[in-house]
């Protein structure tokens, strides 16, 4: 998928902010701060493992980023490739001729709407869609957009219990010491409890 992200990277502060670490002591019932900067590590690593194009939540932005995609043809409607899409009418759509400068698609002719919780670019107009004879473009038409929440307080609960999960059972299990799949079922089934409703399948369903 020809997507990437155009914003800067989230810092480790912005990802701590979701879910600060005295929540993580407070679960683990840790009265001491030698290890702090180790359940630092566990909250970036839980906030990653969710988070983006790559995480278990398979498209779900934590907190807002900006992102470019080409997805080599506009449809009927076409599917942003991460969401929550919170700002639709910030989404602009351009499109190069003969490979030269993008020029934006008139805003009238497309709109960005929520369907089934993922986001989707919908054609309202033929006019700047036709194909170009002789051309071949993977990355004629360009959409970019903000993917996630404005603000740590928005993320949804859910989510930030999700991330205390992992950050709490990599606290207590520091090293895979077994081969025993009854501990990864639990924490997969804690996942799909609380998060898997924010989740979606590889073919989106």
């Amino acid at each position: 998928m020809d997507v990437r992200r155009i914003s800067p990277a989230l810092t480790r502060a912005q990802k701590v902010a979701v879910l600060p670490i005295a929540d993580v002591k407070a679960q683990e019932r840790i009265l001491h701060d030698e290890e702090d900067s180790l359940i630092e590590r566990y909250v970036v690593a839980a906030f990653d493992h969710l988070h983006g194009l790559d995480g278990w939540l398979n498209g779900y932005c934590l907190l807002e980023e900006e992102f470019e995609f080409f997805p080599g043809a506009i449809y009927a409607t076409t599917d942003l490739p991460l969401r929550p899409v919170e700002d639709e009418l910030a989404v602009t759509l351009e499109r190069r001729l003969a490979r030269g400068d993008y020029q934006f698609i008139n805003a009238g002719d497309f709109m960005v709407t929520s369907v089934s919780g993922s986001s989707v670019l919908a054609r309202l107009a033929t006019t700047g869609f036709a194909p170009q004879v002789g051309v071949t473009d993977p990355r004629e038409y360009r959409i970019r957009f903000k993917a996630g929440h404005a603000s740590p307080d928005e993320v949804p609960e859910p989510l930030m219990q999700a991330m205390l999960l992992l950050a709490g059972h990599w606290y207590q299990n520091r090293e895979a010491t077994s081969a025993d799949t009854r501990v990864v079922n639990k924490v997969e089934y804690g996942l799909q409890s609380l998060a898997g409703r924010y989740r979606f399948s590889p073919d989106h369903t």
